[in-house]
């Protein structure tokens, strides 16, 4: 099981389309890695040895996919986005290559307590 799924990513960003599937399956992958590094904690698992992910991971996770997705069109300095029927605004301060507010989202949740 991923942070977040294809189908979870495509409903949230309002995309119907199979045209970016490749694209958006790859990111996942690196998005959670890069959530992992972020994060400096791996994430807990259950008595079933399954993956726990924080609250609101999911919504930060399709946060990082849609930032990169900008990014990677070569629009690094660009604050505000439309994807489908999602639209997204971002920060120009970023941190671990992601927005500063993104990054503290996942920063809260990963303390340790």
């Amino acid at each position: 099981m991923s942070i977040i799924t294809l189908e979870q990513y495509k409903d949230l960003a309002g995309i119907s389309t199979d045209k970016n599937d490749g694209q958006i399956r790859a990111l996942i992958i690196a998005v959670e890695s890069d959530y992992l590094s972020i994060r400096n904690k791996p994430f807990d698992t259950d008595a079933s040895g399954n993956t726990v992910y924080p609250v609101g991971s999911m919504m930060t996770a399709a946060e990082m996919i849609s930032y990169k997705i900008i990014t990677l069109g070569g629009n690094v300095g660009m604050s505000y986005e439309m994807i489908g029927g999602y639209s997204a605004s971002f920060s120009t301060d970023l941190q671990f290559g992601y927005p500063r507010s993104t990054v503290k989202k996942i920063k809260r949740y990963g303390r340790l307590r």
